[in-house]
């Protein structure tokens, strides 16, 4: 029985985005065939999508906030997550720049363009206004908008946190929040199911407007896309681990990570891979009072691989919609990139809640919403390997910053007696 589930369990993870893709393949077909003549098919889509706008405030605060607000962390491991968390942050924002770098020397392979309507009459704003439109809004209905989507998510952090303080006097909040956020995770869940026939009947229209270079786009995506998710994995997670146990560090790792590594691909989720990663840092001489801490948090909010692909999504969907990134806008495209795969990373359906954030700050058109979502499904398994992977390697720096440089020479017997 053991052997069976072991064998259908990647099938059985592909099966929702293999429908969606399917849906959204037939939907292209469509297009292609019969052109403008599908464009029937475009309200069925816009009501999917309409649903879907409307529960992406409620899913964002209720998730993020009750999340926050369940924390009750103290002392050393408040010590931990607050260093593992710093971590995270930086390694996401150096992934956010590997891939605006590899897009700036290579270029974006895309001939497809659909100028948004908008980008001929947008008037020049400075770098100020930019940054405190961007991060707040003048008036809470304005916040309550999928328009305003990052300064939603800082002012529910910032709520979070305020309740997390009052202790149990926020209770009731808490206990009210954490049933809202299963409420809206099924709403989601409900949703989702007719994503193959909504995103279909969008893409018949897309394509039937838009022709083949659509298509040629998600192609080139990929490869560019999985080039640098195989630079990072072997370039990036092998200097993390040189940092943390210097050669001995680079070689075991690669050892280890194998198996995780195809379990990530295979499954497409982090938390599938929880214990394995745990057996590899055991193999590596991490505590467990580290690894155990680390790599929970690192299933749901350490995101190099999202982070990679919503910083490229960022790139392809501005670029074919005429809002070029440049100057300040390369600032705000790697803030934005680690804030939506860092803050929206725990939340089914979090994917749409970053992607609507890329469209509100960007001030793409609605019809960029099913390119980007179809652009992070294509992306998912290679998120997910550096996702996963990441947590080993950054389980290790923690082990270094709280043991010393010597700990892994210390337990080098006993280490290498484990990986043999």
């Amino acid at each position: 029985m053991m052997s069976t589930k072991t064998k259908t369990a990647p099938l059985s993870s592909y099966r929702d985005p293999i429908i969606l893709i399917t849906g959204c393949v037939i939907g292209a077909i469509l297009g292609l065939i019969f052109g403008d003549k599908v464009s029937f098919l475009k309200p069925i889509g816009q009501i999917f999508l309409n649903l879907l706008f409307c529960l992406i405030v409620p899913l964002i605060f209720f998730s993020i906030a009750g999340s926050i607000a369940n924390t009750k962390d103290t002392g050393k491991v408040g010590k931990m997550i607050g260093l593992t968390l710093l971590i995270f942050i930086t390694t996401a924002i150096l992934s956010a720049i590997l891939i605006l770098t590899v897009t700036h020397f290579t270029g974006v392979p895309t001939n497809f363009t659909a100028v948004a309507k908008n980008a001929a009459a947008a008037k020049p704003i400075s770098v100020s206004d930019q940054i405190v439109g961007t991060l707040t809004v003048g008036d809470l209905p304005l916040l309550i908008s999928r328009y305003h989507v990052l300064p939603l998510i800082i002012m529910t952090i910032f709520f979070g946190i305020c309740v997390s303080r009052l202790g149990e006097e926020a209770k009731p909040i808490i206990e009210w929040m954490n049933a809202m956020t299963k409420v809206c995770y099924k709403m989601v869940a409900y949703l989702m199911k007719l994503a193959p026939l909504g995103l279909g009947a969008y893409f018949a229209d897309l394509t039937g407007t838009y022709g083949i270079e659509l298509l040629k786009t998600y192609g080139n995506a990929m490869l560019v896309f999985y080039s640098v998710v195989f630079l990072y994995f072997f370039l990036f997670l092998g200097f993390y681990a040189f940092l943390a146990a210097g050669p001995w560090g680079v070689r075991n790792f690669f050892k280890v990570i194998l198996a995780p590594a195809l379990t990530a691909l295979g499954t497409r989720s982090s938390a599938a891979t929880i214990p394995l990663q745990m057996e590899a840092c055991d193999k590596l001489g991490v505590p467990r009072d580290i690894s155990s801490v680390v790599i929970a948090m690192g299933a749901t909010c350490h995101m190099d691989g999202a982070c990679i692909a919503m910083v490229y999504a960022e790139v392809l969907a501005t670029t074919m919609f005429g809002v070029p990134l440049e100057g300040f806008a390369l600032l705000l495209a790697i803030f934005v990139g680690v804030t939506s795969s860092v803050a929206t990373s725990s939340v089914p359906g979090g994917g749409a809640a970053g992607e609507t954030m890329i469209i509100s700050v960007f001030s793409l058109p609605e019809a960029a919403f099913p390119i980007l979502l179809m652009i992070v499904e294509l992306f998912d398994p290679g998120c997910t390997l550096l996702n996963s992977c990441g947590d080993t390697v950054v389980s290790m720096l923690i082990t270094r910053i709280f043991h010393g440089k010597d700990w892994y020479k210390q337990n080098l017997n006993q280490n290498q007696e484990a990986l043999e």
